[in-house]
């Protein structure tokens, strides 16, 4: 019976906490600002490749259409891309503006060539001790034929 109660008791608390991290996780964070810089090599079968990227989301500072844009960081940092560079590669969705919060990726191949994407940044919604389950696209066999 105690042991029962002390399950029952442990159950109750988890179930608690499970609901308010669920409550307070699911908010979509707007206010984040982030910069992560990447590098990714392939060797092994065929070429051997070797990218570098830089992800920042921040604050439009600056914005010269087709040319250049600035984006404020963390910790206040200001970020500069070049977008008109004869190497780099640039799409810039056309609802960023000054002021406007977003992402930008610049992706740099071995060769040198960079791609540059700027895209409006609404948060993503974020999900603590929650399974997301894939369905599976490909057909299922039927089952055999019985007589």
């Amino acid at each position: 019976m105690k042991k029962n109660w002390m399950a029952l008791s442990a159950a109750a608390i988890f179930a608690v906490a499970y609901t308010a991290s669920a409550q307070t996780g699911s908010t979509a964070d707007t206010n984040k600002t982030m910069a992560q810089k990447t590098e990714t090599k392939h060797t092994g079968p065929g070429p051997n490749t070797k990218s570098k990227g830089k992800t920042v989301i921040g604050t439009v500072k600056e914005l010269d259409a087709g040319k250049k844009i600035t984006v404020t960081g963390p910790k206040n940092k200001d970020y500069s891309f070049d977008l008109s560079a004869s190497d780099t590669t640039a799409n810039v969705d056309p609802a960023v503006a000054v002021g406007n919060k977003v992402k930008v990726h610049e992706a740099t191949d071995d060769a040198g060539k960079k791609t540059v994407t700027v895209s409006p940044y609404t948060g993503k919604t974020m999900m603590h001790h929650k399974k997301m389950m894939k369905k599976s696209t490909e057909p299922k066999e039927a089952p055999p034929a019985t007589k």
